[in-house]
């Protein structure tokens, strides 16, 4: 019996440096191709009846719970609800991370082990929540890597045992042509609203609904 192809799709929000916004976030949606076949003809659908042709983040309905959010994520929370769809979402605040012993590196060039270090977290509390199968495809908005850099964090999560079985292949992708990280983005918008309290009821409501958000609050590399 064929095994399923499992994607998850995973982009962060907030810069992952000392300066810059004081929260940090990575949001990483998982489902199985029957479902991501369900998501493109909706995005398609979508698109269509929204006059929806450039990125997602480039809308001004993005930032908010608009007639158009509320029209794209509703469906998507109908997934999840009935399980098709498993997302996990984790935040930090900075200043509050590095109290707690999370060392947060501000170097040019060394953020990326910071930003390792938090996708193995995102991981390892994500398979906790939905185990995955050795055919899982794990897509990650592009990040600026050097062929070592990227070598680097494919050999620090392989070498993981708690990501178990081993991610079968890691794809850095542009969001200008994968509609999947561009949902994600409009995910971390949201959360973000969530956590800096600026959001309405409904949006908490929705939030509830589509994704688990947790903060980390220290953690050592």
């Amino acid at each position: 019996m064929d095994v399923p192809k499992e994607f998850l799709f995973v982009d962060e929000s907030g810069d992952p440096g000392v300066a810059g916004n004081p929260v940090y976030l990575l949001v990483g949606l998982h489902l199985a191709e029957p479902a991501l076949d369900q998501v493109r003809r909706h995005i398609t659908a979508f698109r269509y009846h929204h006059e929806v042709v450039r990125e997602f983040k480039v809308q001004r309905w993005a930032d908010k719970l608009s007639p158009q959010s509320r029209h794209l994520l509703e469906f998507l929370a109908d997934l999840t609800d009935a399980g098709q769809i498993t997302t996990t979402a984790n935040w930090l605040r900075k200043d509050v991370y590095r109290r707690g012993g999370g060392p947060h590196l501000a170097g040019p060039g060394q953020t990326w082990r910071f930003r390792h270090y938090q996708l193995r977290r995102l991981l390892e509390r994500h398979i906790d929540r939905r185990v995955w199968s050795e055919e899982l495809d794990l897509v990650i908005d592009r990040w600026r890597m050097t062929p070592e850099l990227r070598k680097n964090l494919e050999d620090y999560l392989r070498g993981n045992y708690k990501l178990r079985p081993s991610i079968a292949t890691i794809t850095l992708v542009d969001s200008v042509y994968a509609d999947p990280i561009q949902v994600v983005d409009i995910y971390g918008r949201l959360a973000r609203r969530i956590v800096e309290g600026r959001a309405a009821a409904g949006e908490v409501a929705l939030g509830k609904r589509l994704m688990d958000l947790t903060e980390v609050t220290g953690g050592l590399y």
